[in-house]
């Protein structure tokens, strides 16, 4: 069953852990030595429970005390028996007995008998000499602007079709100045480029009619000047000086020239996209904006997919970003880092079955459920010294930390 267990580091007491085989004798910590040698040999317990003990014998010499306190050994040499000795005799005596009597002889300094009980001065003579050494013991451990630019009205023109009947159709948007001041020969047709003609002769005969500066019948043999009749309906002319106004519509449409122009006067006017576009609009079909950046000052709403091509840098200033805002209830939902192969790669994501996030590999974009293979280890600092109490329910995930308010390092595992 997973818990809070406590991370032993660097400085932890050792008795927040388990005596569970019997390593330790005591509740209270204690040191020892992870090796021990005597003379370079290793000395090794036989088992769990081994025991190194140090004897002595005070009838052979060697005495061994221990001080608990401090934890020190002594060693020491007290009264060594002679049978203890390598050498225990001198000529067949043993050590600590009476010399026998020793006869005088060459060498001595004296002519009496010798026994060991009074000094004697002897003269010592060539002999042998036993040199001992002593060894040492040591312990070792991504414009929209399609501009009507373009200038409309500029030029209004027509045919005038002349036949033999005379003058059948003017046909124009509109006409001013003077006209037909010139003879034409039968069956031509006059097209109209400009509002002006400078002389139209007409052979045959016109008969006056309503417009005309004068009555009577026109035969051609005279210029004459006629009158066109303007108004609104149809099949009569537009006047000259008769001034078109556009007006523009802030927010919506930018309009460029004088706003009243004379139809006469080629007026010009270009037409566009206002730079800052405000109200409701609805922009139906494909729409391109050309220009080099298109500022959206309020919301923007996509409600089909939103593609962004060749985005080297993506900048986004909100500080947070919000996913599967679709939908009604909890979900999966992550980012992914295409490796090689369209729409496939590295997921960083939520998982809602479990409530943590994860990742996975050979992720396809267009999942729509998320199984992580490894899980991210979420750290929660708490301000006790209990993790059972303190983190919540989300947070008791296996391999989640918790570090107290002592800073010892806790992991659900």
């Amino acid at each position: 069953m997973a818990e809070w267990k406590k991370v032993v580091v660097s400085g932890s007491d050792i008795s927040q852990l388990n005596n569970d085989a019997g390593y330790l004798t005591s509740v209270t910590a204690q040191n020892a030595f992870a090796t021990a040698s005597f003379n370079g040999t290793k000395l090794l317990a036989d088992g769990a429970g081994g025991e190194l003990t140090f004897a002595s014998s005070s009838g052979q010499g060697l005495t061994i005390s221990a001080n608990a306190g401090n934890d020190t050994l002594t060693f020491g040499l007290s009264a060594i028996p002679n049978t203890s000795l390598a050498n225990s005799t001198i000529s067949g005596k043993a050590l600590g007995t009476n010399l026998a009597d020793l006869t005088i002889g060459n060498g001595l300094a004296s002519s009496t008998a010798y026994n060991g009980s009074a000094a004697r001065t002897v003269a010592v003579g060539a002999g042998t000499h036993i040199t001992v050494n002593t060894n040492d013991v040591a312990v070792n451990t991504t414009t929209l602007i399609p501009a009507i630019s373009g200038t409309i009205l500029n030029t209004i023109s027509g045919d005038v079709n002349v036949s033999t009947a005379g003058v059948s159709t003017i046909q124009a948007s509109a006409v001013e100045g003077t006209m037909l001041n010139s003879n034409v020969a039968d069956n031509t047709t006059i097209t109209l480029s400009s509002n002006t003609l400078s002389t139209l002769k007409v052979p045959n005969a016109l008969t006056a009619g309503t417009g005309l500066s004068s009555t009577g019948t026109f035969d051609g043999a005279n210029a004459r000047t006629f009158s066109v009749s303007y108004g609104s309906s149809a099949g009569t002319a537009v006047e000259g000086n008769t001034n078109i106004t556009l007006t523009q519509t802030a927010g919506e449409i930018d309009i460029t020239g004088t706003a009243a122009q004379a139809l006469g006067g080629a007026p010009s006017y270009t037409i566009g996209l206002a730079d800052t576009i405000t109200g409701a609009r609805t922009f139906s079909g494909e729409v391109t904006f050309s220009g080099n950046k298109v500022t959206i000052n309020n919301d923007l709403i996509v409600q089909g997919t939103a593609s962004f091509q060749n985005t080297t840098n993506l900048q986004v200033a909100d500080q947070f970003i919000l996913l599967n805002s679709g939908s009604a209830g909890t979900g999966p939902g992550g980012i992914v880092i295409e490796q090689g192969t369209d729409d496939i790669g590295e997921a960083f994501a939520w998982s809602s079955t479990d409530s943590r996030w994860g990742t996975t590999g050979s992720f396809n974009a267009a999942s729509t459920s998320f199984n992580p293979d490894a899980y991210v280890s979420m750290v929660v600092e708490g301000a006790t010294t209990n993790p059972t109490t303190e983190v919540v329910a989300k947070y008791t995930k296996k391999g989640n930390l918790f570090i107290d308010s002592a800073d010892n390092i806790w992991i659900y595992a």
